[in-house]
């Protein structure tokens, strides 16, 4: 069986049996791809949460402003 060799695979400095064996792993996946189920192939798209270290600095520079204005006070 003669795998065809991507043409991204083909460029590199790869030996011929090392080009198949990705070639071939490239194929059983895309196989097993169309053949998974539709719900299973399909990828969940999982929303991240507000960036943690804007919202820590935004937090500490309110703390600061707000020990300023006590000491100012004082």
């Amino acid at each position: 069986m003669s795998l065809p060799i991507p043409a991204w695979l083909r460029r590199r400095g790869y030996s011929r049996r090392t080009k198949l064996a990705v070639a071939g792993a490239c194929e059983r996946t895309a196989r097993r791809r169309a053949d998974a189920a539709e719900s299973e192939s399909r990828c969940q798209i999982i929303a991240f949460p507000a960036r943690p270290l804007a919202m820590a600095r935004l937090a500490l520079a309110e703390a600061a402003q707000a020990r300023t204005s006590l000491a100012l006070e004082a």
